[in-house]
């Protein structure tokens, strides 16, 4: 990416979005097919009744939960990759974070439809929701299946808003270009100006994001260690041979980043070739997505080995009888052949030539996805077969209700991210762009006195244009010196050297997350003590108020209201809720121009010119 401008990066992705050809048509449809008829196989299932599927007594989670683990556990890599690899400041990230964002929306929302699938009566959902009644039927916070509820429905919340946010400078350049090329009327460049929410560049509006993307960014880290970890306790809080064991939550947590880090390669090898994206998703992204596979694979591997050690190591019958019905019973197959797909296969990655490679790169990661679906479903079904009682153990063979359904599931998915590839930018632009101007920024002083930034329609003001974000932040610094005290900056992309010159006080967005975060902990203790004590039933042998259980709670609610008063807070301080754009905005400000706006009295613009004249200013332009 050496050789790319700003411009360059701008066309590439967008060009991305034309109007498609035939064959995307054609695979749409064909996906749109399959869902199709997944609905119909459902709702046969709803019409016929449960047995149509394989459950049985005492296998009665299978498939469908596998499913539901395999696809939150898919979610994972988006939220990794997005937010705790932007925390450590990892670069390579730029070019995969908003498509790896994209897949974790999409895998959320499969993911989600398969509790109801396999609640069977679907219509009682209702149940779980806490509302005041007259049957004065609260759910109970106790169960890990609330927690779960509650852990991946804030997880898709707080995707969703970190994703739509992080798109927002993006889906201006949009905006502009379509704009530009079609007319303000056009219907896909109306769609893009509502949802840039009157996004313009200035440097307000960059101060106070920046802030914001980094609390999302934040908050979404321990979410993304959470929500997995509360999957796993839907069966290590039980008291199964195979399901409870401690190791359950890291354990889930390392193999859903791991399969979805593999979700990543296969979604993301074939689109770069196929929307032409080669010089911005590079061989050397893939080779770092490959790496973190190695590090995921031997975590793995890993548990693989303590599962078998805490079995034997603890001197309990049950277990170790169960684990050598795993080795040797009829799913025996399934345990020998995940060992390779999840960890002997993904270390080939530690060589160079392996790593490097497309073809293997795509068909690797096919293997792990493979794999880690078989986990899964190895997991769930198995320990419900064979639990501590021999009369009671039992078989499972999945039907052709619940492979459909599957197979529907993994339609609904890439029918989605087919649908984002030409809709949205699949490559975050502004990203990219800052990249580029780091370089071209030398380190520079700062402004005695504090500089207003707002310039008022109307005044007398100069506007400046450059092509480089150096050049900008020096003429901020020159004209600063010169005794100008308002001015606006547009940028493409968040220019922090222009904050510091100018002396800017932290966004106040932060005081907004913190006040959402200290509600969402509140409210999450008070609606789990409050539902308790309605009845106040002993569950479980726990007292009816139980605070280390609702501490889950307590959290999810933490993170959710945190993000949701943290894009409070930067839509009211950035103006978002204004669609209108400032007056002295030009679409070339989001693309590769830089603009720096500056108030002055009329005796002053000749002066003001030779300053900003002096910082290789490529236009200057007078309003009165």
């Amino acid at each position: 990416m050496a050789d790319l401008k700003y411009g360059d990066i701008n066309d590439d992705v967008l060009s991305a979005m034309q109007t498609p050809r035939a064959p995307y048509f054609a695979a749409v449809a064909m996906l749109a097919a399959g869902i199709g008829w997944g609905a119909l196989v459902w709702l046969y299932q709803m019409q016929a009744g449960m047995g149509v599927t394989g459950l049985n007594r005492p296998v009665g989670w299978a498939v469908y939960i596998g499913n539901f683990v395999f696809w939150v556990g898919i979610a994972h890599s988006g939220t990794l990759i997005s937010a705790i690899l932007y925390l450590l400041r990892a670069n390579w990230r730029d070019a995969v974070s908003r498509s790896s964002e994209a897949m974790t929306i999409f895998a959320i929302m499969t993911a989600g439809l398969f509790p109801l699938i396999h609640l069977g009566r679907v219509w009682v959902l209702y149940y779980i929701i806490p509302y005041p009644s007259q049957r004065q039927l609260w759910p109970n916070f106790l169960s890990p299946l609330v927690w779960d509820v509650c852990a991946v429905g804030t997880y898709f919340t707080v995707s969703l808003i970190f994703w739509l946010v992080g798109m927002i400078p993006d889906l201006a350049a949009a905006r502009d270009r379509y704009e530009e090329k079609y007319g303000p009327k056009n219907i896909r460049a109306g769609i893009y100006r509502v949802m840039a929410l009157g996004w313009s560049g200035t440097g307000n509006q960059w101060r106070h994001y920046g802030r914001s993307y980094l609390y999302f960014a934040a908050l979404a880290t321990p979410l993304v260690i959470s929500v997995h970890s509360v999957v796993s306790w839907d069966f290590a809080m039980s008291l199964l041979p195979g399901w409870h064991s401690t190791i359950f939550p890291p354990y889930f947590v390392a193999g859903a980043i791991h399969s979805g880090l593999a979700m990543v390669l296969t979604l993301l090898i074939p689109m770069r070739k196929l929307l032409h994206l080669e010089r911005l998703i590079q061989l050397h992204h893939f080779e770092m997505v490959a790496k973190t596979i190695i590090l995921t694979a031997a975590i793995v591997g890993y548990s693989y080995a303590c599962e078998v050690f805490i079995a034997w190591y603890s001197g309990n019958p049950f277990e170790w009888q169960f684990y050598k019905w795993r080795m040797t019973g009829p799913a025996a197959w399934i345990f020998w052949l995940i060992i390779p797909l999840n960890v002997l296969i993904p270390l080939t990655f530690v060589f160079k030539k392996v790593r490097t490679n497309f073809i293997l790169l795509f068909i690797i990661s096919l293997l792990i996805n493979l794999g880690m679906w078989l986990e899964r479903l190895f997991i769930v079904y198995t320990s419900t077969a064979h639990d501590f009682i021999p009369h009671n153990w039992g078989g499972y063979i999945p039907t052709w209700v619940e492979i459909s359904i599957t197979a529907a599931s993994a339609a609904f998915f890439f029918f989605w991210f087919f649908g984002f590839s030409k809709v949205l930018p699949t490559v975050p632009l502004s990203d990219l762009k800052g990249r580029i101007a780091d370089e071209e920024i030398e380190p520079t002083g700062c402004c005695e006195t504090k500089v207003r930034q707002k310039v008022q329609a109307g005044s007398s003001s100069v506007l400046a244009v450059f092509s480089n974000a150096g050049r900008l932040v020096k003429a901020v610094k020159l004209a600063c010196d010169a005794g100008y005290r308002e001015m606006e900056t547009f940028t493409p992309v968040k220019v922090e050297a222009v904050e510091k010159v100018m002396g800017h006080s932290k966004s106040p967005v932060r005081f907004w997350t913190l006040a959402g975060a200290l509600a969402g902990l509140a409210g999450g203790l008070w609606l789990a003590i409050g539902t308790a004590l309605v009845n106040s039933i002993i569950v479980g042998g726990k007292p009816p108020v139980a605070i280390i259980p609702y501490c889950v709670i307590a959290f999810e609610g933490t993170i959710l209201l945190g993000s949701i008063a943290n894009l409070t807070g930067l839509v009211l301080h950035s103006r978002l809720y204004r669609l209108k754009l400032s007056p002295f905005y030009d679409r070339r400000f989001s693309r590769d121009k830089f603009g720096l706006l500056v108030s002055c009295g009329e005796g002053n613009i000749q002066g003001l010119q030779g300053i900003l004249s002096s910082a290789a200013a490529e236009e200057i332009h007078v309003h009165h």
